[in-house]
């Protein structure tokens, strides 16, 4: 199954890169998965599903070499930039998306996509020494600054070990990027490809410490100018009007979209008080012939420039069957 996967990806997984991510351009209700049926390879499972996992993949695919994960936006000393992640199997791979505009052509993790990571800051250091700041001081918000955004928020893990953090082991994908009617011009949706058109089962998914502490906390970037929590945001009349979703799109091959998911990520409309989660969550899909995935963000914190709350989504484990 493996060497099918493989032989398959060179020809499959090319051909859908080259037609879709031109991009350059651009319930609760179901059962939940049985935990301990999740591998650490993606590799058959007893129950007949595959699980893509992220601790087999090369390490030179990791956010390096602070938590900011600078060698996802150019060369860093001996780390080469990175543009894509795959696995070694050849089941499943992320391109970091390619955009054109009046200002160039940009290659690079603010335009869109996956990153390796095993960083999990949900809290400031007690000192800068390895970590990314701007001037010479940790400023008290750094744990929920774009300097830490290949941080996963998972409160099982011990804060800022750098390990452990995955949902099964110690790497996991952390997701950026997201498309509306304001930034075209600069980012394309975060998508990834398997290998074949499959049943997608579902994933685990924690919030990033930026998406986090930006929803729990603000910042200065969102509409009000000031940093005011999302559970705080009304619109004129009084009322609470704050959240935040992801949508998960499937499409097969031929670039039909098949279905869209949507995990609302926060909640604070209608009297409702729904935090972000900060453990690793299952997300049960179940949608059949699946050959690639596109995220999309967004959220009643919105400006100018479109949304204010970071859109970062830290995700492991993904499962498949044929």
């Amino acid at each position: 199954m493996k060497k099918n996967f493989r032989f398959m990806a060179m020809a499959v997984v090319a051909m859908a890169a080259t037609v879709f991510t031109g991009c350059s351009s651009d319930d609760d209700f179901l059962t939940p998965y049985e935990e301990s049926a999740i591998q650490t390879r993606a590799t058959p499972n007893p129950d007949g599903t595959t699980t893509i996992t992220f601790d087999d993949f090369a390490s030179s695919m990791m956010a390096m070499t602070t938590s900011y994960g600078a060698n996802y936006y150019g060369n860093v000393g001996s780390y080469t930039q990175v543009k894509e992640i795959a696995d070694p199997d050849g089941v499943f791979m992320s391109e970091i998306n390619t955009v054109t505009n009046n200002y160039g052509t940009f290659n690079n993790f603010s335009c869109g996509g996956l990153a390796l990571s095993k960083w999990n800051y949900r809290t400031n250091p007690s000192s800068a020494e390895g970590i990314t700041i701007t001037g010479d001081t940790i400023p008290s918000d750094w744990w929920y600054s774009y300097n830490n955004q290949m941080s996963v928020y998972d409160t099982t893990s011990v804060n800022g070990s750098n390990e452990g953090a995955g949902h099964s082991g110690n790497n996991f994908a952390v997701v950026y990027g997201y498309s509306d009617e304001y930034n075209t011009e600069w980012m394309a949706q975060p998508e990834f490809y398997l290998t074949g058109e499959y049943t997608l089962k579902g994933l685990w998914f924690c919030n990033s410490s930026y998406t986090y502490g930006v929803i729990m906390h603000g910042n200065k970037f969102g509409a009000s100018g000031v940093a005011t929590p999302l559970s705080a945001q009304v619109d004129a009349g009084g009322n609470h009007i704050g959240y935040f979703q992801v949508e998960l799109e499937c499409y097969d091959f031929a670039g039909n979209k098949l279905a869209t998911y949507t995990k609302v990520l926060a909640d604070y409309r209608n009297g409702k008080n729904e935090n972000p989660v900060t453990t690793w969550t299952y997300w049960p899909i179940n949608q059949a012939g699946v050959g690639f995935v596109k995220f999309n963000f967004s959220g009643s914190d919105t400006g100018e420039y479109g949304l204010n709350t970071p859109a970062y989504l830290c995700i492991d484990d993904i499962v498949f069957e044929n």
